[in-house]
């Protein structure tokens, strides 16, 4: 599948009234509040492009044009040579998540055992799939998606009974709640921004503020790390 894309290029970094982010997929629900309040400070709007981090890299690796990358995975800060001003702004971590109700009626991790269970996790190139590797947990995954946005249709859409996603996808998706109460634990993901065009600086400025870590918080992100 490819990255998900929920709005077109609209620019090419040249426009300072408008910036075009590239942003992961764990972004999708928190990213139009941050930019709103990002917009209402600054008059300038932004023009989002969601996907795995993995896929946003290799659309930056072959020219997209792009002023800022939101990434999961500080690695792939190295594509494009993108050496701006960046910035720690968030935290998130896993959990075993259902659709909701819990139609298969999970209880502890000794349930992903079952091999009646369809279970989707994210393909290890992208961040969340890393991640849920080194969760410690025995995981036998019928389908790898190429992003947790993907992980979170097949729950929501009744296509999986389990699925590793963040925490913060269980607040913003009403049709996936955790399996069983489950405590923030790592590996955790760290996100990082950076300016890949210098009319980008202010956002990623803006993206260390109270202002941005209030939103982060709000859906469900951790700002222990920002600043």
């Amino acid at each position: 599948m490819s990255a998900l894309l929920t709005s077109l290029l609209a620019c090419s970094g040249s426009d300072t009234d408008n910036l075009t982010v590239f942003a992961a997929s764990s972004l999708t629900d928190v990213l139009p509040d941050l930019a709103e309040a990002f917009e209402e400070q600054t008059g300038t709007t932004i023009t989002a492009v969601f996907g795995g981090s993995n896929h946003l890299a290799a659309q930056l690796r072959d020219g997209a044009p792009a002023d800022t990358f939101l990434t999961a995975d500080a690695r792939f800060l190295g594509t494009k040579g993108l050496t701006g001003q960046s910035i720690s702004f968030a935290t998130n971590h896993l959990v075993v998540a259902v659709p909701s109700g819990n139609p298969a009626g999970l209880a502890s991790v000794a349930d992903l055992a079952r091999s009646e269970l369809r279970v989707v996790v994210c393909a290890e190139s992208v961040p969340c799939g890393a991640a849920t590797s080194h969760m410690g947990i025995r995981i036998e995954a019928d389908s790898r998606e190429p992003s947790v946005r993907a992980v979170l249709s097949r729950l929501s859409l009744g296509e999986a009974d389990v699925g590793i996603v963040y925490a913060s996808d269980v607040l913003a998706v009403p049709q996936v709640e955790e399996a069983w109460p489950q405590p923030r634990a790592c590996p955790c993901i760290a996100y990082v921004g950076v300016a890949i065009t210098d009319s980008a600086t202010p956002f990623i400025k803006f993206m260390g503020s109270s202002a941005a870590a209030e939103i982060l918080s709000a859906h469900g992100f951790s700002t222990e790390t920002s600043g």
